[in-house]
């Protein structure tokens, strides 16, 4: 057996382990370096899943469900659709109230909705109220009307043909007043 040649001391060197250890923010940094795009995917989806499908948003004045399958683009634009909203005119074409009774009447009403912006929204069957601007029962809704589906075009006409039941009186009388005494009336 070979006897084990002893190495001089000479050439023998210690070794020390002196490397520095990364700092977090240069771990975090290589991190990103290299998993940026996988960050950037969860981003884009994340946000694209709020909002486009936000579920559940409601109006917190009147507590009404707001998202459904037709609308749920708007929750990332409510000013657009707004704006859309409050530029469209609705003017009331021929208006019939026929056979009234102590607490209801029948309403038959043709409207033209002119819409001069870019965006058509359609719009799905609401529940509206009736009220009159400008007198005693300003704001008080008198009864309330099931508008139908359409389609908003640049103009469009609605057709209502239905019973309605008269919520407050003091309001219809103040409406029908003002209908009889002036020229036009505000709705």
């Amino acid at each position: 057996m070979e006897e084990e040649k002893a190495i001089p001391q000479s050439h023998v060197q210690e070794v020390h382990n002196d490397a520095v250890r990364p700092s977090f923010g240069a771990k975090l940094k290589a991190h990103f370096r290299k998993w940026w795009w996988l960050h950037l995917i969860v981003f884009i989806a994340s946000t694209l899943i709020i909002v486009l499908c936000l579920p559940g948003m409601t109006n917190r004045h009147e507590g009404k469900n707001l998202a459904n399958k037709n609308n749920r683009i708007y929750v990332a634009f409510p000013r657009i659709s707004q704006d859309g909203v409050n530029d469209s005119t609705l003017e009331i074409q021929s208006l019939t109230l026929s056979n009234p009774t102590p607490t209801s009447f029948h309403l038959e009403q043709d409207a033209l909705l002119t819409n001069h912006n870019k965006y058509h929204p359609r719009l799905d069957a609401f529940n509206a109220s009736l009220s009159v601007g400008g007198g005693a029962g300003e704001d008080k809704p008198y009864a309330y009307v099931q508008l139908p589906a359409v389609h908003a075009t640049e103009t469009t006409t609605t057709h209502v043909d239905q019973d309605v039941q008269i919520t407050d009186m003091d309001a219809f009388v103040d409406y029908n007043t003002q209908l009889l005494t002036k020229e036009s009336v505000d709705l």
